[in-house]
């Protein structure tokens, strides 16, 4: 699996790292429904939009969204009830989304 425990003494425990894999989406160029744990790519040579799964099922993931073509249009980030996230139109820009319970936060 790939983890990785170190003894940690000063605060009498023991730390365990589990490196995960992300999810890795084709080349995204129309409208795209992102999963959590998943790595968004966007060619937005046209404007793309991006939909997030429900915030409240998925409590701590996060997704990212990059594009990867250097195009500028824009991308847009939505919820699954349609609400904005975020907009975004700059080439190779890099979006990090993580829910909260309630929502997802743009970090």
């Amino acid at each position: 699996m790939g983890a990785v425990c170190t003894d940690n003494p000063a605060e009498n425990r023991t730390d365990v790292f589990i490196p995960r894999a992300w999810l890795v989406s084709p080349i995204v160029t129309t409208t795209y429904t992102a999963r959590p744990g998943e790595l968004v790519r966007v060619n937005a040579h046209d404007p793309v939009t991006i939909r997030l799964p429900p915030a409240a099922r998925n409590v701590g993931a996060d997704i990212l969204v990059k594009e990867v073509a250097g195009e500028e249009e824009a991308i847009e980030v939505v919820s699954g009830k349609g609400p904005r996230v975020a907009r975004v139109g700059a080439p190779h820009v890099t979006i990090r989304l993580v829910s909260d319970g309630a929502t997802w936060i743009v970090l």
